[in-house]
């Protein structure tokens, strides 16, 4: 069985109930959560392409600049930033050329092609709420405010304010779960799920 070792790992083998639930939990960062992914993931290619042309010209050790004409820095730079808009993009080939760990990362990048639609479909459907509940789920979820606090000042008890967001995070999870078993459940996504694309 594989280790599983990041929050993509972890999103790639979960339920739709729990990626939703995992959308609506880190809902004020996911996106930077997914960003910072992206950019990580950048470097590790990166990292194994330069390793990759390092072996090949039979380099051992730290690369040494034997001429004036090229900058290495700006190198790098360009390549990471051309390896981050190809993730971003899900463009795996492009992104992962003299990668040391296609399948691997071939299957980070669709994840993450995956956690931003469904973040997608998760905020049109937050987006899609009456003002007052939007605006509480949103007190809640995003300024991270407490039950208590959101509880004072609607003048409300705890518990029901608690009942509110229960039964709106219900309404959203409901209705990103119809779009996102369309998403993967159609029959081309039944079956490069099989295929284990």
């Amino acid at each position: 069985m594989a280790v599983v070792r990041t929050i993509v790992d972890k999103y790639r083998i979960s339920d739709l109930d729990t990626r939703v639930d995992f959308i609506l939990r880190n809902y004020a960062r996911f996106t930077k959560m997914v960003e910072g992914y992206e950019k990580c993931l950048s470097i590790v290619i990166r990292n194994e392409r330069e390793h990759k042309r390092r072996r090949e010209h039979g380099e051992l050790g730290v690369r040494v600049q034997t001429s004036n004409i090229s900058d290495v820095t700006a190198n790098t730079a360009v390549e990471n930033v051309s390896i981050q808009e190809a993730i971003h993009e899900g463009d795996y080939n492009t992104a992962l050329k003299d990668s040391e760990d296609y399948f691997r990362h071939r299957a980070e990048i669709l994840t993450l092609l995956d956690m931003r639609d469904d973040y997608e479909i998760v905020c049109s459907q937050v987006e899609s709420l009456d003002i007052d509940e939007r605006e509480l789920l949103e007190r809640y979820i995003v300024a991270k405010e407490s039950l208590f606090t959101i509880a004072d000042a609607e003048n409300l008890s705890p518990e029901a304010v608690k009942s509110r967001i229960k039964r709106t995070k219900k309404i959203v999870k409901e209705g990103a779960m119809l779009f996102m078993e369309d998403k993967y459940f159609s029959d081309e996504a039944e079956i490069e799920l099989k295929i284990g694309a």
